[in-house]
């Protein structure tokens, strides 16, 4: 009877270290799937910001909006000022599959837009020079 037999020593590596190996190569897909997600949510927020800084204007429409902000879910803050205005969007981004991770990745994609009235502004430029004008004038 042989005491150190190493008979059975590599059906038990394949029942521990082969299932290890794929769920470590599934988790690092579905991180690289999540990574790319976060590039096209933070993409599609770009256009949708800028769909509604023009918007905001009044004198730029953007052709290819495609999704909307209700259909992406995304929360968008508006602030109209003189001669433009500003907006700010934000997304919650989870990770859907954890895989062998601790916790699911959660991620925020912001993204901010300022847009001007670029007539507006000049017209208002030329009214306070006319006005700064005339006071020295006098």
């Amino acid at each position: 009877m042989k005491i150190k037999s190493k008979k059975g020593s590599y059906i038990m590596e394949a029942a521990i270290v082969l299932p290890m190996i794929v769920l470590v190569t599934i988790t690092a897909v579905l991180i690289i799937l999540f990574f790319y997600s976060q590039m096209t949510e933070r993409s599609s927020l770009h256009i949708i910001l800028r769909s509604e800084a023009g918007i905001m204007t009044e004198k730029t429409a953007y052709l290819h909006a495609g999704v909307s902000a209700d259909e992406l879910g995304v929360e968008l803050y508006r602030k109209k000022s003189a001669f433009g205005g500003s907006v700010y969007g934000k997304k919650y981004l989870v990770m859907p599959n954890k895989g062998i991770l601790g916790k699911k990745g959660t991620f925020v994609a912001e993204g901010y837009w300022h847009a001007v009235d670029g007539v507006a502004y000049v017209r208002y430029c030329n009214l306070v020079k006319g006005i700064k004008n005339d006071a020295d004038e006098e």
